[in-house]
């Protein structure tokens, strides 16, 4: 999908994937977010185009004029979800809109999960080195 843009002075076409990693980009900074998650693979449109590519952590849609986009996150534990998706939603609307000058309808944040740490047990670490 690539959403495209007409004037008199010519065609401006961008591609789903730069759209995806500027908003992927823009929530890597905020703080709370973990990491991403795939977004679910859509069967009809994979078959329709003919290629079963990793998908991206990220949607993007055209509506009219604007852009609606549709992000997967896990979380950090201990974090509240609702300011965290509140920071994801303005990063990534600022982050499109002045990179691309397109407008941004909204933006949905998904919260697949939370990442726990695993402990490190470093006594069991010290005793299999000896």
């Amino acid at each position: 999908m690539e959403i495209s843009a007409k004037s008199s002075m010519g065609e401006l076409v961008i591609s789903e994937e730069v759209l995806s990693s500027i908003a992927v980009n823009a929530a890597k900074d905020v703080d709370g977010v973990s990491s991403f998650c795939n977004r679910p693979v859509d069967v009809v449109n994979t078959l329709k185009q003919g290629s079963l590519k990793v998908m991206r952590p990220a949607r993007i849609t055209q509506e009219d004029d604007s852009i609606v986009i549709s992000i997967y996150i896990n979380t950090a534990p201990g974090k509240k979800l609702q300011t965290i998706a509140a920071n994801v939603q303005n990063a990534v609307k600022e982050s499109v809109q002045n990179m691309t000058g397109r407008l941004v309808a909204k933006v949905n944040v998904i919260v697949v999960g939370i990442d726990f740490e695993e402990p490190v047990n470093t006594a069991e670490s010290a005793e299999s080195e000896k």
